[in-house]
């Protein structure tokens, strides 16, 4: 499967696809997308959250959130929040959905990365600046979204994992 691919600039621009987390990325990020590939069912399909083992791997835990796609139009809701988004001011509880923290509600162009994985069915990566309030010293995340099915087609829940840097370029 590809990985969208966005990196954030100040003028909006189209995801592009790309076979892998760029050789840039962090092992965090890697290790997540080896996982979600290996828990692919044999048979085909996008693996579901029955695939997803969380003592296969607990190093990334703190750095995972969970996400349910439920509604029309889509909307995103937290179902589980790592200790790190929580550590670095990610608003929100389990249960809020995205759209509350954007002006543009489900249609904000800052949950488009979302939507994409939805509708394409692919991983999207990105870096870069904060599209939400976070603290203060964090000058740029990364982070990866991959799409789950129970179905092994509809995406269903979006598995999030996002690692934060400081101003200094070090791993928060």
């Amino acid at each position: 499967m590809a990985v969208v691919q966005r990196r954030a600039q100040r003028i909006p621009q189209l995801p592009i696809t790309v076979a892998e987390p760029p050789a840039s990325a962090n092992p965090k990020i890697v290790q997540l997308y080896d996982y979600w590939r290996r828990a692919a069912p044999a048979s085909g399909g996008l693996p579901g959250r029955k695939h997803i083992d969380p003592t296969e791997i607990p190093t990334l835990l703190e750095h995972i959130w969970l996400l349910d796609v439920v509604g029309q139009p889509t909307r995103f809701r937290f179902r589980l929040r790592g200790g790190a988004a929580q550590r670095m001011g990610l608003p929100g509880q389990i249960g809020d959905f995205m759209d509350q923290f954007f002006e543009g509600g489900p249609a904000d162009e800052r949950l488009d990365d979302l939507h994409v994985v939805v509708s394409a069915r692919q991983p999207v990566w990105f870096r870069g600046e904060p599209r939400l309030k976070h603290k203060s010293e964090i000058a740029e995340l990364e982070r990866l979204h991959l799409p789950l099915a129970a179905d092994g087609t509809t995406v269903d829940m979006i598995l999030c994992l996002t690692v934060y840097y400081s101003f200094f370029g070090g791993e928060i």
